[in-house]
């Protein structure tokens, strides 16, 4: 049996001649019944107060749940970006590499060609030299033989001026 406040006010005790005094256990009783309430009022504000709290908690289990997925849903996309961010990384890396590989390939490309090409310039030279020299000699022996021919011209010319004197 559940007792109330009102139990307490209104219990009835039987009359006997030697019992307590009537006065006093009402005033007992009222007291009781005040404190018995007073426990009661604090019991329902200590029970509302729960429900409170247990609803406050639960909505702190809630938004710690929450939390807690939203941690997880960051972490899980962090993850996928740094991976992400390594793959472009890498093709980048790669890309970089495969330019740089050619660029490469095309400088000693470019240098043997200039090299070939330096070499030819050498022998187009030194094919030069051969020839301008022989052609300097050959004119040198040609200038010598002109000028001993000359000598001789100058010579068959005075001569003949001079048998043109004589005959004058």
């Amino acid at each position: 049996m559940r007792l109330s406040p009102l139990d307490i006010y209104n219990k009835e005790f039987k009359k006997t001649t030697f019992g307590y005094s009537q006065a006093q256990v009402d005033e007992f009783l009222d007291e009781v019944g005040r404190a018995y309430e007073r426990v009661l009022k604090e019991v329902n504000h200590l029970k509302d107060e729960n429900e409170k709290l247990r609803e406050r908690l639960g909505n702190y289990e809630n938004l710690e749940q929450d939390l807690k997925n939203m941690m997880a849903a960051i972490e899980e996309t962090a993850k996928e970006k740094t991976k992400q961010a390594q793959k472009e990384a890498e093709m980048i890396i790669n890309r970089a590499r495969v330019k740089a590989d050619n660029i490469v390939k095309d400088v000693k490309e470019q240098i043997q060609e200039e090299y070939r090409t330096l070499q030819e310039l050498k022998e187009s030279r030194d094919l030069f030299k051969i020839r301008f020299k022989t052609l300097l000699e050959s004119h040198l022996k040609m200038l010598e033989e002109d000028d001993d021919q000359l000598n001789i011209n100058e010579f068959e010319d005075k001569v003949a001026a001079s048998e043109v004197e004589l005959d004058e």
